[in-house]
């Protein structure tokens, strides 16, 4: 039992080789199917959902909190997939969301710039190479930019993944045997402390996403933690009402084992109230 987390630049084949991977071992797949169950269980746009992990920020967006919401959903459908175990998750930052959990392997695929922009001219119907190309360079700029602004990460750097494919020198077929050879290692086995983790990191992530999604709680400072399957929620309410909604909320993320209530409940001065 494992999990892949493919990181992929345009045209570099990483969805196809996912998907191969995934049959050959009959394990759960996702690349756009991550956004799709974002966007069911949270009741938000595919396209917003799609736009807050692979286009670059924009200056406005920097200062406002709905983008934050947005990554918090595809945070948490991806920490819940991963805590199933057997899965293989394209794009979307999965890999970098999930680099605590040392059963993860992360992969990088590329390809030279100008064979992925063939690539892609011939999957898209680009009328020119240099339009092909000019895409390629946009795309890759754009997911950059995203993953920098997100995570503090350059997606490029080699300490991010456990290894990179070149998909201009190993076919797609090819990739899958190298992935399936690397999943034999003792490296990616997991351990009792890993699958706990990988559980934590879901349950804290599913608590943060259902206080955001509702509108009484969402307005909420508040920090989620887990640890042993147990949820700690910290910081404030101005009403005790205000404290039990998102308590109630916390206790119903299915598989927590309970609740630890440290939130402190400051009222609104009388003066303060309506501005």
């Amino acid at each position: 039992m494992s999990i892949v987390a493919i990181s992929e630049t345009v045209g570099s084949q990483g969805t196809d080789i996912g998907y191969q991977l995934s049959r050959a071992l009959s394990w759960d797949f996702a690349d756009r199917e991550i956004i799709a169950k974002a966007a069911e269980r949270y009741g938000e746009g595919v396209m917003e959902l799609q736009h807050v992990t692979e286009e670059k920020p924009t200056l406005w967006e920097r200062f406002i909190d709905s983008k934050r919401h947005y990554l918090s959903y595809v945070e948490a459908t991806i920490f819940e997939m991963a805590a199933r175990d057997r899965a293989v998750l394209v794009g979307h930052g999965a890999a970098i969301i999930l680099r605590e959990i040392s059963h993860v392997l992360r992969v990088r695929m590329t390809a030279p710039e100008a064979l992925r922009a063939q690539r892609v001219r011939q999957q898209q119907g680009f009328a020119s190479d240099s339009t092909a190309l000019d895409f390629v360079r946009d795309t890759d700029r754009e997911r950059a930019s995203r993953m920098r602004f997100l995570y503090h990460v350059d997606v490029d750097d080699p300490l991010l993944y456990d290894f990179a494919i070149n998909t201009e020198r190993l076919t797609v077929e090819g990739s899958v045997r190298l992935i399936r050879a690397a999943l034999e290692r003792e490296l990616v086995e997991p351990t009792t402390r890993s699958l706990a983790l990988a559980h934590d990191l879901s349950l804290a992530a599913q608590a943060r996403a259902r206080l955001l999604v509702d509108p009484t709680t969402r307005r909420l400072r508040l920090s989620v933690a887990a640890a042993d399957g147990r949820l700690k929620v910290v910081g404030m309410a101005d009403s005790e009402a205000l404290r039990d909604t998102a308590l109630a909320i916390v206790e119903g993320v299915p598989g927590a084992a309970g609740v630890t209530d440290e939130i402190d409940v400051v009222p609104i001065p009388p003066r303060y109230v309506g501005m």
